[in-house]
């Protein structure tokens, strides 16, 4: 890198950072419920370590750090507690890993016994892994192992596969390190954009840990392209620069929850558990939307109207959307009162887009129809 990476500033192309590599590291392991929290020093230790310490770490240095990682590994193992049962281990230059893999990691390894559990990603084993603690001993006894670590994990698995583990997760940084001053600046754009998931992590979050049935999967596709669509059409226009792909990661998992009691609530919370809180906060908002007409749009709006705009897989127009919903519920007073308020605040967000977009509704939702029927 030509820098100390630890304390390389994470943000605009690290210029400005909201908070140092190390410190965000610490700060993904306490967000995943990870309180013990060390730091291994080594080069610079001085500089690292108050940095570590300000941040409520507890520090061991490794004077041997110049023979390379795996004395790193063997000094922080050495100094874990008695009643440690298990411990993660990160190398500082992955701290764009989610909170939510740490998690997923933990609960996985509450629920059944294991040795070495990896978070897995589009097939692919990643950082951090989390090690059982009686393998302290064997990290211990090894000095300079040719393979590091990486080699006495495999002999682990050849000996016993039944206790190795592969936890799947919706978390493309468990694959991201930063070696180069270009990854660095790859890293800074990521971590701005890290409180929602990427098309590909969405699809991991429907394949393997909250799955949604064909219907939903259609529904939550189109949704998806109207939001986007509506977000280019905006920016066409006007200087903003509205964010589509989240706009489409958010409408692809607007009903996550769809079947749970209030659905909406609760698949903002399975995304904030994974560490998704903007995407969250969206998601939270399409069925029952808090804005008013002196409020901005944003890509909560698009997503919250592009909802109205679509009933199954189809593209419909507002009327026909509310009143098949008014019809449905007209001998339930609270059910109509309650369509009737999103009815109105839904023409308010559409008068707001067009307006800003310089098109109609229909202008924009027809070039999505055409372009998904080719």
């Amino acid at each position: 890198m030509g820098e100390l990476k630890a304390l390389l500033p994470l943000g605009n192309g690290g210029n400005v950072g909201e908070r140092t590599v190390l410190e965000q590291c610490l700060a993904l392991f306490r967000q995943g419920g990870v309180e013990d929290l060390m730091v291994v020093t080594g080069h610079r230790s001085d500089e690292v370590g108050a940095v570590a310490a300000l941040a409520g770490a507890r520090l061991v240095h490794n004077p041997d750090f110049a023979s390379g990682m795996y004395s790193s590994i063997r000094a922080g193992v050495g100094a874990l507690p008695d009643q440690c049962s298990g411990f993660f281990l990160l190398p500082v230059d992955l701290s764009l890993v989610r909170c939510g893999t740490i998690k997923l990691l933990t609960q996985s390894f509450a629920q059944a016994p294991a040795r070495i559990l990896y978070p897995v990603f589009d097939g692919r084993r990643g950082h951090p892994p989390l090690l059982a603690a009686d393998l302290i001993p064997a990290i211990s006894q090894h000095e300079h192992p040719q393979g590091g670590l990486r080699t006495l994990l495999a002999q682990v698995e050849a000996e016993q596969p039944e206790l190795v583990r592969e936890v799947q997760v919706a978390d493309a940084n468990i694959h991201f390190d930063m070696d180069t001053p270009e990854d660095f600046i790859a890293g800074c754009r990521l971590f701005g954009r890290r409180d929602f998931p990427t098309m590909a992590e969405c699809q991991a979050i429907l394949d393997h840990l909250h799955p949604m049935p064909t219907k939903g999967l259609a529904h939550g596709r189109m949704v998806a392209e109207v939001a986007g669509a509506l977000c280019e059409a905006i920016n066409r226009r006007s200087a903003r620069t509205l964010d589509p792909e989240l706009c489409r990661v958010c409408g692809w998992l607007h009903d996550i929850a769809k079947g749970n009691r209030q659905h909406e609530e609760q698949g903002a919370r399975w995304l904030r558990d994974l560490g998704f809180d903007r995407a969250a906060a969206i998601v939270a908002a399409h069925k029952d939307l808090p804005w008013t007409v002196d409020m901005p749009i944003s890509e909560r709006e698009l997503v919250h109207l592009a909802d109205k705009l679509v009933r199954g897989s189809r593209i419909v127009d507002l009327s026909t959307r509310f009143e098949e919903k008014l019809s449905l519920y007209r001998d339930d007073p609270a059910a109509v009162r309650a369509i009737r308020s999103r009815f109105d605040q839904a023409l308010r967000v559409a008068a707001a887009v067009e307006a800003e977009a310089g098109q109609t509704l229909e202008v924009i939702t027809e070039m999505v129809g055409a372009a998904c029927n080719q």
